[in-house]
């Protein structure tokens, strides 16, 4: 029996409250992203900043803003390509790291659905097991969607030399109309390939497919489910907006921002990414037919 949106937020709801463990991969997460936070923060030092420090002979405990400035434009200037690929290199890393908690948070989510009860031997087989395939389908979206910036091509050509551009009043106001609308198109193309792709991730984990195929049938059950699929997208981005609006309603009083800024951060990860991990997939497996644990009536249904 397919259920309505309102019964998957209600059932799925029933299920995150039975396994609330299922935000350790989240909080797992967020440490390895502080600690590749540090970890990039440390490199940057050591491979960009000691080395210019000592070649100029600049007190570190002494560094004016001017001098700082200096600094990070030499960095810019003499190693552009070197600070790409460093960071590159890490966020490729981090992305590693980031798919193997997202594969085992989905698989924890399924297991709930499915089950009842998931632990986190759950989590630790559906990462070692989807993690590579996961990263590499990040990878492959990425891709997709930096494409897009083909759309900012014919503005940045209408533009052309910056200086031409801004001496002459009329071609700025026509380029800059173009860039726009080229951005526009851009952050169109996003939101559309973020909408196409919302069940991607989970038909990956939850089938053990490979990039293609799993893109493949994300797409396939998108399609076949296309409206309830696009308002569980909207919940999502709703549920995102809602939290924005929030920060911004508490951003003229500093005592609120400041606690709003530390809860929405233990909020999202503690209850949001949990939360919307578990819907989504149970969506995704009532749409594919997969038998569900029903908490209401403590039984297994359709």
């Amino acid at each position: 029996m397919v259920e309505d949106i309102v019964t998957v937020i209600r059932k799925g709801f029933g299920t995150w409250t039975g396994n609330l463990n299922i935000c350790i991969p989240f909080i797992l997460e967020m440490i390895t992203a502080i600690v590749f936070f540090v970890l990039a923060m440390l490199v940057f030092t050591v491979l960009f900043i000691v080395p210019i420090v000592s070649q100029q002979n600049i007190d570190p405990e002494n560094i004016s803003p001017d001098q700082m400035l200096e600094i990070f434009y030499s960095i810019f200037s003499q190693s552009m390509w070197l600070l790409i690929i460093t960071g590159v290199f890490l966020l490729m890393l981090y992305m590693l790291f980031q798919s193997f908690f997202a594969a085992g948070a989905i698989k924890m989510a399924s297991e709930a659905s499915e089950k009842g009860n998931t632990d986190l031997g759950d989590m630790l087989r559906g990462g070692k097991e989807n993690f590579i395939n996961l990263f590499l389908t990040n990878v492959l979206v990425f891709l997709l969607a930096v494409a897009g910036l083909v759309f900012l091509v014919p503005g940045i050509i209408s533009i052309g030399d910056l200086d031409l551009f801004l001496a002459n009043p009329q071609n700025a106001f026509a380029g800059a109309s173009l860039l726009t609308a080229g951005l526009l198109l851009w952050v169109l193309y996003v939101i559309v390939l973020s909408i196409i792709f919302l069940l991607v991730d989970y038909a990956l984990v939850i089938d053990g497919l490979d990039p293609i195929s799993a893109i493949e049938k994300g797409i396939h059950v998108f399609r076949e489910n296309m409206f309830p699929a696009f308002m569980m997208w909207l919940l999502v981005v709703g549920i995102t907006v809602m939290l924005s609006l929030i920060g911004e309603a508490t951003s003229y009083v500093d005592v609120l921002a400041q606690l709003w800024s530390f809860g929405e951060f233990i909020l999202n990860v503690i209850v949001i990414q949990p939360l919307i991990t578990v819907w989504l997939t149970r969506f995704y497996l009532n749409r594919e037919k997969r038998k569900l644990y029903s908490f209401d009536d403590y039984a297994l249904d359709y």
